[in-house]
């Protein structure tokens, strides 16, 4: 069995990349948390306002 295979090659290519895919969307879903709680605060503004 000489030919490996492919995620033998490349587990450190894998390892990065999920690691990296994983913070790339905690990152992206904690923006659209902000940001929703944000217009959800302006929201709440202009009704007291009124």
């Amino acid at each position: 069995m000489k030919n490996q295979s492919w995620i033998r090659k490349n587990w450190l290519w894998v390892a990065g990349g999920s690691f990296l895919g994983i913070h790339l969307v905690t990152w992206l879903m904690q923006k659209a948390m902000k940001s929703s709680v944000r217009t959800e605060m302006q929201l709440k503004q202009k009704d007291e306002g009124e």
